[in-house]
C-alpha cells in the first residue's frame, strides 16, 4: 500500500506535444526498465525529485526500483526530427 502511494505522489508527469503537422501526441515518462516509451524528437530531462525520493526510501527497496525503474525520464520539449531525405 504504501509503494502504490508513493508512486502517485512520484513528480514525471506525461507532456502533450505538437507535431509540426498538427497532430498531436502524449510522451510519457519512462526509466530504465522501459526504455522503449522513448520518442524520437522529445527531449527528456532527469527527474531529481524521483531520485530523492529513491533515497530517502531507499531501505524498502520497492519504492527505488519503481521509482527508477518506470519514471526516471520525464518529457519537456519537442524538437522535429530532422528528415534525412530533406538533408
Amino acid at each position: 500500500m504504501f509503494v502504490a502511494c508513493l508512486l502517485f505522489a512520484s513528480c514525471a508527469d506525461k507532456k502533450t506535444f505538437k507535431k509540426a503537422d498538427g497532430t498531436e501526441f502524449t510522451a510519457q515518462p519512462y526509466g530504465w526498465m522501459d526504455n522503449d516509451k522513448a520518442i524520437e524528437g522529445v527531449d527528456y530531462e532527469l527527474c531529481t525529485a524521483n531520485i530523492v525520493l529513491s533515497v530517502l526510501f531507499s531501505e524498502t527497496i520497492a519504492a527505488p526500483v519503481l521509482l527508477t525503474g518506470l519514471e526516471l525520464w520525464e518529457p519537456v520539449s519537442y524538437t522535429e526530427p530532422k528528415n534525412k531525405d530533406n538533408e
